[in-house]
């Protein structure tokens, strides 16, 4: 499992490096792919579809998932899992927040203008605050389910859950106009990358729960 977690980071990391790269030397190139990659989502705007889509992108709103980290955290001390609390305590904040917005001011990339924003935005583009966020937020919930659920299917179907959300709320933020897909796809990386790489240092040294699955 160590193995893989860094894997995972290395990857992400490099992925996000490559965008960033593209960001600076590249622009009008990669410009022309998110156009059309955009284009495919933005597309899909009905009636009956933008509000569902603007609930579900305003649930990752940082406000909101101010509140919803705080609920998990309070959980994880209520239960008295110290090094967990810790844990999500990083990434939520160095991950998903500060390190985010930092990467933001210093690439500096306009948000997308072909479209109308169906929601109101400020702030550079480039990585999605929005994707990292729920990277961060939900991918915790993927360690704490695999950690904690120990039957199998329960704990596939809640990590699916998971990693549903994470995929809608990334490409919600293209929909309603406010993203490109590469900010979109740089925020997941970024979040994915320390999420991964802070699991990995926890586990290596040996701070995290045992492990005890039951298969159904």
């Amino acid at each position: 499992m160590q193995k893989h977690l860094l894997q995972f980071s290395m990857t992400a990391y490099t992925i996000l490096l490559i965008l960033i790269i593209l960001v600076q030397i590249q622009p009008a190139g990669l410009n022309r792919w998110d156009q059309t990659l955009n284009y495919l989502l933005t597309a899909l705007r009905q009636s009956w579809i933008t509000p569902v889509v603007s609930a579900l992108t305003n649930f990752a709103n940082p406000s909101n998932l101010a509140i919803s980290n705080i609920i998990l955290l309070a959980c994880l001390l209520i239960f008295k899992q110290y090094t967990l609390s810790l844990l999500q305590l990083f990434n939520a904040i160095l991950v998903g927040s500060v390190g985010n917005h930092l990467l933001k001011i210093i690439i500096m990339r306009p948000r997308p203008t072909a479209t109308t924003h169906l929601v109101p935005v400020g702030g550079y583009s480039f990585p999605s605050g929005h994707a990292a966020a729920s990277m961060v937020y939900f991918g915790f919930l993927i360690l704490l389910t695999y950690y904690f659920v120990k039957r199998q299917r329960p704990r596939r179907w809640l990590m699916l859950l998971w990693v549903s959300l994470i995929l809608l709320i990334g490409l919600s933020r293209v929909y309603v106009g406010v993203h490109n897909v590469s900010d979109v796809l740089a925020g997941w990386c970024w979040g994915l990358g320390g999420l991964c790489f802070s699991w990995w240092c926890f586990s290596k040294c040996r701070l995290l729960p045992v492990i005890h699955h039951y298969h159904d």
